[in-house]
């Protein structure tokens, strides 16, 4: 490599180990992750407004329409029931989750290419997120 670009050079053996298509992959799950939660919110708000033609946002507000669906069996029940509550609680639950399998998708690859310090770094951000999601989250609640 003589005549090259020292700094590239230092970034070479992390790209050989990482694989091709691991950052495009990564890509991938935000991007999907994002529009099947739009389309899931888009649909729920649709099917919401088409069932409730009279509600005020003050009104929708006020009464919480997805409280009921935020336990997995609730949120089961609504769905094989079609309701537009739980539509819209899958969506946000989708948005919620994306970044974290995007995450955890990142942990994976930079393990599997023998990137420890970065696999670890991952790892950390994951178990913050979940932290914050399994343990912080239901206690604001």
């Amino acid at each position: 490599m003589t005549g090259s670009d020292p700094s590239a050079s230092s970034r070479l053996p992390f790209r050989r180990r990482l694989p091709v298509d691991a950052r495009r992959y990564m890509a991938w799950v935000l991007r999907a992750g994002l529009l099947v939660s739009i389309a899931l919110l888009a649909g729920g708000i649709a099917a919401y407004v088409a069932r409730h033609p009279g509600g005020t946002v003050r009104e929708i507000l006020a009464t919480n329409p997805i409280a009921g669906y935020l336990s997995l069996g609730g949120l089961a029940h609504g769905i094989a029931d079609g309701s537009p509550e739980a539509i819209l609680t899958l969506g946000i639950l989708v948005i919620v989750v994306t970044p974290i399998v995007r995450v955890a998708s990142g942990f994976y690859y930079f393990e599997r290419g023998g990137e420890r310090t970065m696999s670890m770094v991952t790892l950390t951000v994951l178990l913050l997120l979940l932290l914050g999601l399994l343990v912080l989250g239901p206690l604001v609640r």
